[in-house]
């Protein structure tokens, strides 16, 4: 299943803050600031001359598509005059930055100013809650561990040539493997197999703790869980953000090159297996593993959010936007407590 944002939910919150006065702190999964360092995730830049240009090229592109959605929202709701490209919001320079994941996994670029900061991952605390069910535990007592092999609810075009795949790697790696389901399909065996436990969703800061090693699409949460888990990843990216989290992986040595989903084959993900199974990849995961428990991503967001937060606030007795933007405008108010209800 596809989910599709609508255009305003990717630029306009900077037309919302300008409408309403008010100070905009983004924090945001995947980097939107030029660098030198590496591409925009939503570009397919192999030409480190070409990185920071990346970041140009796509946000001109999205702009493109979306100009006049975006004016009109301006025009008809914000009360705001169009903009250009050049002249609107998102092409400040003042806007602070807070990014979401390790800077053990991706140090801070060293071209990236003080107005940007990387947090660390943020996680939620699922598995204190969870009750594995009886069958799983057993499974997971009655051998090794095995390694998990998961799209979540990213749609396979072909899940029963897929899960056969993932069964013969199992098997010429002598591996046990979970695959979960998901909403792709995967898991149709003609013939149960007891190397295999077909699993539905499971918290993954409890399933990744008992697994070796871990093969997925890629998604920042994801990865971010398998590598608090100390597991080797493979990233088997399907679009968007997903190649660069593979990249990221393969580039700190904790998993071989991400294998885009349309190559997904027998031969690559039994090298990939072999890959994740070297003892130094796994020395590498517990080392990341071990960073990363005395990073709080939630802590170090808060203090960057007060840290970039003007001295000097809009007041709370300035004039409302006009009434007919009050409709759209009323939550944010509230939120914010920045302006007054009307």
């Amino acid at each position: 299943m596809s989910m599709k944002r609508h255009p305003l939910s990717i630029q306009g919150h900077t037309h919302v803050a300008e409408a309403l006065k008010v100070p905009i702190h983004v924090f945001f999964t995947m980097p939107w600031t030029p660098t030198s360092e590496f591409p925009h995730p939503l570009s397919r830049v192999k030409q480190p001359a070409a990185y920071r240009l990346s970041y140009q090229i796509v946000d001109t592109t999205i702009w493109l598509g979306i100009r006049d959605i975006i004016n009109d929202f301006r025009k008809k709701k914000l009360k705001l005059r169009p903009i250009t490209y050049l002249s609107g919001p998102h092409s400040t320079e003042d806007i602070p930055y807070g990014y979401i994941w390790s800077p053990h996994l991706v140090p801070k670029p060293k071209d990236w100013g003080p107005k940007i900061d990387v947090v660390g991952f943020c996680f939620l605390d699922l598995a204190s809650n969870y009750q594995p069910p009886e069958s799983l535990v057993k499974w997971l007592e009655s051998g090794e561990k095995p390694i998990y092999i998961g799209f979540g609810s990213l749609p396979v075009q072909e899940p029963e040539k897929m899960t056969k795949i993932i069964v013969e790697a199992l098997q010429i790696t002598g591996q046990r493997g979970i695959i979960n389901k998901g909403w792709g399909g995967l898991g149709d065996l003609a013939e149960p197999e007891d190397f295999v436990y077909l699993l539905d969703n499971v918290p993954h800061d409890w399933l990744f703790l008992q697994c070796k090693a871990v093969v997925h699409h890629g998604g920042a949460g994801t990865t971010a869980a398998g590598l608090k888990a100390a597991c080797p990843t493979t990233v088997i990216p399907f679009f968007g953000d997903q190649p660069f989290w593979g990249d990221r992986v393969h580039a700190r040595g904790l998993g071989p090159p991400p294998i885009p989903v349309e190559e997904f084959s027998l031969e690559k993900l039994v090298g990939a297996i072999k890959f994740m199974l070297d003892p130094q990849v796994k020395e590498r995961a517990l080392e990341l593993a071990k960073a990363m428990e005395t990073e709080d991503g939630v802590t170090g967001a808060v203090k960057a959010f007060f840290k970039h937060l003007p001295s000097q606030l809009p007041s709370r007795h300035s004039p409302p936007p006009s009434s007919s933007v009050d409709p759209f405008l009323g939550p944010f108010r509230r939120c914010l407590g920045c302006l007054p209800d009307s």
